[in-house]
This record gives structure tokens, sequence and C-alpha cells, in this order.
């Protein structure tokens, strides 16, 4: 019996030990809006796993709905934007979010974002459920 526990301890330490294959977020930031209007966010996003992640949903609690959006070149050449409905962290990757790129569009405002303010945004993965991480206004 204390052989099969000195096992099972031997085993269990190499998982404690190592870092997180979490998916991480890092850097979050968030242009300052008023109560009720759109604003974008933007934030780097780690995946240390040897597997993909996806993200499929996005939340936060300062506003009413959050979209993940790519850019754009419209036809006519103007820049626009649409949303995509899940965003894949390649193995052992990193993707950023960024301004005239991959972003987050945060509508109607809960509250009024001055720089300094946080926000919690709520990410939905694939393999590791909901995840989030604090966003700060910046300008």
């Amino acid at each position: 019996m204390i052989r099969l526990l000195v096992g099972v301890l031997c085993l269990a330490y190499p998982l404690q030990a190592q870092p997180s294959l979490q998916t991480q977020f890092h850097g979050g930031w968030v242009y300052s809006a008023d109560s009720g209007a759109i604003t974008g966010a933007f934030v780097t996003i780690k995946n240390p796993s040897p597997e993909p992640d996806t993200i499929v949903a996005v939340r936060a609690d300062c506003a009413e709905h959050v979209e993940m959006h790519t850019t754009i070149r419209n036809s006519d050449g103007t820049m626009g934007m649409r949303p995509i409905a899940e965003l894949i962290i390649p193995a052992r990757k990193t993707v950023v979010l960024k301004p005239r790129s991959l972003h987050l569009m945060l509508y109607r405002m809960r509250r009024t974002l001055r720089k300094g303010d946080r926000c919690i945004v709520f990410f939905r993965s694939k393999r590791h459920g909901e995840l989030s991480a604090e966003f700060e206004v910046r300008r």
C-alpha cells in the first residue's frame, strides 16, 4: 500500500512542477468610453500548450455585449471590420489583438471608462472553459 502511494505521489509531482499550460492573457487594454458607447479592446494571448486552443466567446463586466473582430480591406479600398465566431490560438504560439487588426469590440458600455479604470474580460476557451483577464483603460 505504501509503495502504491509513493508511486502515485512520484507521478503527480512532475505535473505540479510544470508551468501552467492554460491559455494566458497579457497587457490587456481598452480605449476610454462613455456609458452606452462602443469601444475597442486589445490583448496578447499566449498558448503554451502543445495543443491549439480556441476562444469561442467573450464577455466583459463593463459592457453589455462583446464581439471578436478582424479588420478587412473593402473592395473600394477602405478599411472595415467584421465579427469572427472564434479565434484559434495555435499550439505554443502567441496571437496579438491590436488596433487595425484582430481586436475586441465592446458594445453598450455599462459605465463610463476613463484612463486608469479597469474592466474584467471573460474568454470562453474550448480547452479551459472560462478564463478572465483584467484590462486597463489606457486612453
